[in-house]
């Protein structure tokens, strides 16, 4: 049973993701997804502190409960309303959402990709979510799609792949994907940025990357581009939004998004791109 796994919140970023789940799953053929609420989001809400100690208020207990328990049944119905035959499970932990998400894994190893609500710009939900994606994506051990709040679902057609030529066998990881890239409709785009203008990339690694590239997506349309930009992230927002992009996949390596987020002062990134899914594959 093919699964995906989606963290919740109470914002509407999270119903966004829920939408794009249910045509995702409908489209690449999933067949159940869980919804996972944490009490953790809320804790505060519910916990008073007093004189150097805390209790719990029983009745905000009860009403965050009751509240969740709405949630989950709300996007349940939304997903079921889109795709109505996929499985709908729920999950509430008490963990942090770090935890809960690895802990859950464990118990469902038919996970196959956890899809992850973004705030975008534009958005002011401050969705709990989204304000723990870079610790979500680097830990977790299955794909990754972080869908952006303003984005409306539509079909993957041209696919993004930024990569760096001086370590073109990070596209080992796109490979092991061949299989249901072929069964798609697609063409695939790789990018190159460089970040010294003065310096150009090589015929010799050109030549390298295109032969890497053609010996194992033989049958795959494909396209190689290069272009500078001083900063990498937007470099690859600058070409999506100038060649129609349904979808940017994060590849391990200097080009990756997740590099990116190591560094405090760029990892807002990710929350730069607004149209496009991003798609990290481990």
């Amino acid at each position: 049973m093919r699964t995906i796994l989606i963290p919740v919140d109470f914002t509407s970023t999270t119903e966004n993701a829920v939408r794009l789940a249910a045509e995702w799953a409908k489209r690449f053929e999933y067949t159940h997804i869980i919804l996972l609420k944490t009490s953790k989001e809320s804790e505060f809400d519910y916990l008073h502190m007093a004189e150097g100690h805390s209790f719990v208020n029983e009745e905000n207990v009860n009403s965050l409960l009751e509240q969740t328990e709405v949630l989950l049944k709300t996007l349940s119905t939304i997903i079921n309303e889109k795709s109505p035959q996929l499985k709908v499970s729920t999950a509430v932990s008490d963990w942090t959402l770090t935890k809960s998400i690895n802990e859950l894994l464990k118990d469902h190893p038919s996970v196959e990709l956890i899809i992850l609500g973004s705030d975008d710009q534009a958005a002011s939900n401050d969705s709990f979510v989204s304000e723990n994606i870079i610790s979500i994506a680097r830990t977790s051990p299955v794909k990754t799609l972080i869908v952006p709040n303003g984005y409306t679902y539509t079909s993957i057609k041209n696919i993004l792949i930024p990569c760096d030529v001086n370590a073109i066998t990070k596209l080992n990881r796109l490979f092991h994907h061949k299989s249901i890239i072929q069964e798609q409709d697609v063409n695939l785009m790789f990018l190159n940025i460089h970040t010294d203008e003065k310096t150009e990339v090589s015929n010799d690694k050109k030549k390298e990357l295109q032969e890497y590239i053609h010996q194992y997506l033989t049958e795959i349309p494909s396209s190689i581009h290069y272009s500078y930009d001083e900063n990498i992230i937007n470099g690859i927002l600058n070409f999506a939004s100038l060649n129609e992009t349904d979808l940017i996949i994060a590849l391990p390596g200097r080009h990756s998004f997740l590099y990116y987020m190591a560094s405090r002062s760029i990892s807002e990134g990710i929350y730069q791109n607004v149209n496009q899914p991003v798609l990290i594959l481990k």
